[in-house]
């Protein structure tokens, strides 16, 4: 048998019978199940290869002196796979541990964290978390917005690639895409970092970030963000932040053509009538919309 890919496929259970009983009877087939067993036993994601290649090599100075039988010698092929198979197990577990839940295009989900916080993703969103951690440190990972109600407890962090929100018990909504982080505090307070400044805030204010970063604050109303109430709401975006939060919601693409998708947008559009929406955005703009299916939409100026 190839010794080559014969391992990989064993680990997937890709061998056939004959295969199988042919290396069940060959003098490797119990040192493999031994590092197999090994390593089922591992409950942490370090692994250090050297050690556990130092303690099998013990293992079969015991297992001769104790049962009298020849020891398995493990050839330098068998050693190069057995650390194959142990960080191959270390990676599932690493994998296994991490909790990853995510949101379609007009899509939005709650979930409960094992701390018995709620999170609602907006569309196309994402947050990640490592649960056997997450007891203890309250991390959570994000790409794109959610709004989060915190039970109290120790720090809770939500980090994006735009910057870190921490708080202890509160509600809050995280924007975090592109470049551009908005975060909103409707309950307790707030910590929002990020490589430039740290700026603490209270119910019913919130800070969006420029194209440099910088953090500007303003004001906001209500008890939940706009989105969870069926709507999206603009204060100054451009264009092209606007039709992206479009397609987002409706799950649809935009094609913009000639348009400057530059110029600035104030104002609102619903979830769930599209054709309300996209007059709402383009007519006071002078933009003219043409809806060639449900999933495509070609703007032109008027």
């Amino acid at each position: 048998m190839e010794k080559d890919n014969f391992l990989g496929r064993w680990l997937v259970d890709d061998i056939s019978e004959e295969e199988k009983k042919e290396f069940e009877n060959s003098k490797d087939y119990l040192a493999y199940k031994d590092i197999l067993k090994g390593v089922d036993k591992f409950d942490r994601p370090v692994f250090d290869l050297d050690k556990g290649l130092k303690n099998q090599k013990e293992y079969n100075k015991r297992y001769k002196k104790s049962s009298g039988k020849k020891v398995i010698k493990l050839r330098p092929w068998l050693y190069a796979a057995a650390a194959a198979i142990v960080v191959l197990f270390g990676l599932r577990t690493i994998f296994f541990s991490t909790t990853e839940i995510y949101t379609e295009m007009a899509e939005t989900k709650t979930l409960t964290l094992p701390d018995n916080s709620l999170v609602t993703l907006n569309a196309d969103s994402s947050v990640e978390y490592d649960k056997r951690s997450f007891a203890e440190t309250r991390i959570i990972h994000l790409k794109g917005e959610a709004f989060f109600d915190v039970a109290k407890g120790s720090s809770f962090t939500v980090k994006t690639k735009n910057g870190d929100v921490t708080v202890l018990g509160t509600e809050f909504n995280v924007y975090s895409r592109n470049e551009h982080i908005e975060v909103q505090c409707f309950e307790g307070k707030v910590q929002v970092s990020n490589s430039k400044e740290t700026v603490i805030l209270t119910p019913g204010k919130a800070i969006k970030s420029n194209s440099e970063g910088a953090l500007s604050p303003n004001e906001i109303k209500g008890s939940k963000p706009s989105w969870m109430q069926g709507k999206s709401t603009f204060n100054q975006v451009t264009l092209q932040q606007l039709i992206q939060e479009l397609e987002r919601q409706y799950d649809i693409r935009i094609t913009t053509n000639d348009i400057d998708t530059k110029r600035l947008f104030s104002g609102f559009f619903v979830h769930n009538d599209l054709d309300k929406a996209l007059k709402t955005c383009f007519e006071p703009m002078n933009i003219n919309y043409t809806v060639n299916n449900q999933k495509n939409i070609s703007l032109k100026n008027k």
